[in-house]
């Protein structure tokens, strides 16, 4: 092989691995984030069923999924286990209520970017409440406060629907979070005779237990849980 051939290979190798190197390189980037199209850049952190948006940090309970946005909900009722603009929707999927007039459960998680200060994090009515609307109980702490609104259900069309909501303000970074229970069920007695089980009182106790034990298992960057009073 005479030294022109020879140096001709050694470009072509080194070519064909720049390539190569730039095609890794474009497979390799950080995955597209919903709202996020460039997907360079995540704003929230999966390990496994444990999510953390760098502020509050949550496990996914096994019988409930978890959704970012509205066509991820994979439970469809007429009540849905979450209200529109959410930031995450923890949504019941199990299957203990088949059969029954039960519908939904979950609860909604939204960042509020709206209620920028302690106050009016705490004391701002519920979306559709008026102004004398004012929190169930409220607590304080050195890393965060928080309140309660004890009883934000609604009904309507032969449906109704139960729940709480609760607001966590984070001191170390000045941050709003507004958490909404909610169990949503049809009425029993539009069903003819026979052909349902009823989703009885201590049905609904039990998943809104659930619920609340998610939303007290709610961590903060001082690692603090039970972070609400009772409502």
């Amino acid at each position: 092989m005479n030294t022109n051939t020879r140096n001709g290979l050694i470009v072509l190798v080194v070519a064909i691995a720049v390539v190569l190197l730039f095609i890794g390189a474009k497979y390799t980037q950080a995955p597209a984030v919903p709202g996020n199209p460039g997907g360079t850049v995540a704003t929230t952190t999966n390990m496994g069923d444990t999510t953390s948006d760098g502020t509050i940090t949550f496990a996914k309970p096994a019988d409930f999924g978890l959704a970012t946005n509205k066509a991820q909900v994979l439970v469809h009722s007429y009540i849905p286990p979450c209200s529109e603009g959410f930031t995450y929707c923890l949504y019941y999927n199990g299957g203990d209520y088949k059969g029954t007039n039960f519908e939904s459960a979950g609860v909604r998680i939204q960042k509020r970017a709206d209620l920028s200060t302690e106050r009016t994090c705490l004391n701002t009515p519920p979306s559709g409440f008026d102004a004398k609307t004012v929190p169930t109980s409220q607590r304080s702490a050195d890393a965060y406060s928080s309140s309660v609104f004890g009883n934000v259900g609604d009904a309507g069309a032969g449906h109704m629907a139960q729940g709480s909501l609760y607001r966590l303000y984070v001191r170390s970074n000045s941050t709003c979070y507004e958490f909404e229970t909610r169990v949503g069920q049809t009425q029993f007695a539009n069903y003819p005779a026979g052909t349902i089980q009823e989703f009885t009182s201590s049905d609904q106790a039990a998943i809104q237990a659930k619920l609340l034990n998610f939303v007290q298992s709610i961590a903060i960057p001082s690692g603090e849980k039970n972070l609400f009073p009772q409502s």
